[in-house]
C-alpha cells in the first residue's frame, strides 16, 4: 500500500505543468540540503503541498492540529528535488509568495521519503564533478 501511494504521489508530480517550473530556482535532479533559518534550522516536510499552503496561511490553531501531516527533519538532511511550483504560498509572514517544492529525501532516518517544502528551507548542494 505504502509503495502505491508513494507511486501515485510521483504520477501527480510528474504530471505537475511545465510552466509551474517557470519561476523556480530548484529544478528536478537538484541535489539538496534542507535548513530553515538560523533561529530554527530544523525543517516541516509535508505530506502535500495543499497542507504546506494551509499550514502558512492558517491561525495557531489550525496550524498545531495540521503538524500530524508532517515530519520534524534535522538542519542539513539531503534531498533530491522533484518538483516545484512557483510562488505557491502566500502567508503574511513572506516578504513574497514561496516555492512549493517536492523533494524524495536521501539522508537520515527518513531517507526514501517523498514530501514537500518551502522553497526557502532548500539550499543548493555545490557540484563535485
Amino acid at each position: 500500500m505504502r509503495k502505491a501511494v508513494s507511486l501515485l504521489l510521483v504520477a501527480v508530480w510528474a504530471a505537475t505543468p511545465v510552466a509551474a517550473w517557470a519561476d523556480c530556482k530548484e529544478h528536478r535532479g537538484d541535489k539538496v540540503v534542507l535548513y530553515s533559518t538560523t533561529d530554527d534550522p530544523s525543517v516541516l516536510i509535508w505530506d502535500s503541498r495543499a497542507r504546506l499552503r494551509s499550514y502558512y496561511g492558517a491561525s495557531f490553531d489550525e496550524a498545531q492540529a495540521m503538524l500530524p501531516h508532517s515530519i520534524l527533519v534535522a538542519p542539513g538532511t539531503r534531498a533530491t528535488v522533484i518538483s516545484c511550483v512557483a510562488d505557491y504560498i502566500e502567508s503574511p509572514i513572506f516578504q513574497r509568495p514561496e516555492d512549493a517544492v517536492g523533494v524524495t529525501i536521501s539522508s537520515g532516518p527518513q531517507r526514501g521519503v517523498t514530501r514537500w517544502v518551502l522553497g526557502s528551507d532548500i539550499r543548493l548542494m555545490p557540484d563535485h564533478h
